[in-house]
C-alpha cells in the first residue's frame, strides 16, 4: 500500500520540473522562428473570410463589400495593425476607411463597409442585423468560434493567454461557454448561416462530451 501523500508529493514535484523545463522549450521555440508559433488573429481573420464568402454566395448581398469587410473587421485588435482597445469594431471601421480610400474605392463601398465592421460586435443578438452584409459578417465572425475549429482555436490561444492551463483546465472552461455556444447559435438568422450554426454547435457540444469521458476515465475530475 503506497504511503499516504506520496503520490501527491510526487505529482508536485513533476509539475515544477516539467514546467520548468516547458518555459525554457516554449521560449526557444519561439526565438528561433522567423513566424510566430501560431498566429490566431491572421488565422482568424483567413477563416472568417472564408465563411463569410460562403454565406453571401447564398444571398444577394454584394460581395465585394462582404469580403472587404471581413478582412477588415478585426483590423484594430491586438497583433494585427493595431492597439488594445474597447471598441475595436468601430476603430477597425476608422482604420478600414482610411486604406480604402487611400487606394481608390469609392464613397459608397467605404461606408457599406465601415458599416458592416462597426455592427460586427457582440456576441449574440436580439434581432437580425441590416444590412445583409453586416448580418453576414458577424455570423461569419461568431459561427467561427464553433465546431472543432473553434475548440482547437480556444485552446491554442489559451496556450498564450492563460499559460499553465491544462487539457482539464480547457475542458471546464469549455462547458462553461457551451450555453453562451448555443445562444450564437440561436443568433443567426441566414438560412445557410443557421444551418452551419447548429452543425458546428453540435460538433462543439460533442468534442467536448468526449473531451470530458477521456480526461474522467475512472469517473474523477481532472486535475
Amino acid at each position: 500500500m503506497m504511503k499516504p501523500g506520496i503520490e501527491e508529493q510526487i505529482r508536485k514535484m513533476v509539475k515544477a520540473t516539467t514546467s520548468e523545463a516547458a518555459i525554457d522549450e516554449w521560449k526557444d521555440a519561439s526565438d528561433n522562428q522567423d513566424a510566430p508559433l501560431y498566429n490566431y488573429r491572421g488565422d482568424h481573420v483567413e477563416q472568417v473570410v472564408q465563411l463569410a464568402k460562403h454565406l453571401a454566395s447564398k444571398t444577394d448581398a454584394d460581395m465585394e463589400v462582404v469580403i472587404l469587410a471581413a478582412w477588415f473587421h478585426d483590423y484594430a485588435k491586438p497583433g494585427l495593425g493595431g492597439a488594445s482597445i474597447r471598441d475595436h469594431g468601430a476603430a477597425s471601421a476608422e482604420l478600414a476607411e482610411e486604406w480604402l480610400i487611400k487606394n481608390g474605392f469609392g464613397s459608397p463601398t467605404v461606408i457599406r463597409v465601415r458599416d458592416a465592421i462597426k455592427k460586427h460586435v457582440g456576441l449574440t443578438l436580439e434581432k437580425p442585423i441590416e444590412p445583409i452584409e453586416a448580418q453576414i459578417i458577424w455570423e461569419a465572425d461568431k459561427i467561427h468560434k464553433l465546431g472543432l475549429i473553434g475548440l482547437l482555436q480556444y485552446i491554442l490561444n489559451g496556450i498564450r493567454i492563460q499559460p499553465g492551463n491544462g487539457l482539464g483546465d480547457f475542458h471546464r472552461q469549455l462547458i462553461e461557454f457551451l450555453p453562451l455556444a448555443s445562444k450564437i447559435a440561436e443568433s443567426v438568422s441566414t438560412p445557410r448561416g443557421k444551418t452551419l450554426a447548429y452543425e458546428r454547435l453540435r460538433t462543439l457540444q460533442n468534442l467536448v462530451r468526449i473531451l470530458g469521458i477521456e480526461l474522467n476515465i475512472d469517473g474523477q475530475e481532472p486535475r
